[in-house]
């Protein structure tokens, strides 16, 4: 466990962070509000699997084991796992957020934030606070990337201004996790502009 992954294993944690895609794509296919209710029910179970791993300290050993080298410092010390970030901000995007500013936010929380700390990681040599302008920039590119590729669904000015804005707030030093503050900014700043 360590909060400076080594690249292979921070390739490992962003494959994972990959996956989480399939929220967005699932979306093409269900109902949105029946999607809700699944993402709601397995967002509860995560979140009693943190309360539990917490609470007995066997499980948390098991969890270690298995997710030991990809897990950051702060995770294995009871504090929320970005997967469980994953899940409460798909959760509140589906609540509150047309598919569309879903299936955006989601893709670029999983594309984005993947590609810009791989790239911040191997190639990252001008540090923004605890980013990489190298990683930074290759979120904002990705970024423009989904926002074309959404596009008509979504206003083309508007979803690059949002990637922008994410963009700034991914590298700012917030105590927020990004998983919760990626998906936030991109769908707030879609729907006020």
């Amino acid at each position: 466990m360590s909060k400076n992954l080594s690249l292979k294993n921070e390739f490992l944690r962003k494959s994972i962070h990959v996956c989480n895609s399939i929220f967005a794509y699932s979306l093409l296919y269900f109902n949105q509000q029946d999607f809700t209710i699944i993402i709601a029910l397995l967002t509860l179970f995560i979140l009693l699997f943190e309360v539990l791993r917490n609470i007995f300290p066997m499980i948390n050993l098991v969890f270690k084991n298995f997710f030991g080298s990809i897990i950051r410092d702060f995770e294995s010390l009871g504090k929320l796992t970005g997967a469980s970030f994953v899940f409460i901000s798909t959760l509140i995007l589906l609540l509150f957020f047309d598919k569309y500013t879903c299936i955006f936010a989601i893709l670029v929380m999983s594309y984005s934030d993947t590609v810009a700390a791989l790239v911040g990681k191997k190639y990252g040599k001008t540090k923004i606070f605890n980013k990489t302008l190298e990683g930074s920039l290759a979120f904002f590119i990705v970024g423009c990337i989904i926002a074309i590729l959404i596009h008509p669904n979504i206003d083309l000015y508007t979803s690059i201004l949002a990637v922008l804005f994410a963009t700034i707030i991914e590298s700012l030093p917030l105590k927020i996790d990004d998983n919760l503050s990626v998906p936030m900014s991109i769908a707030i700043f879609t729907n006020i502009i």
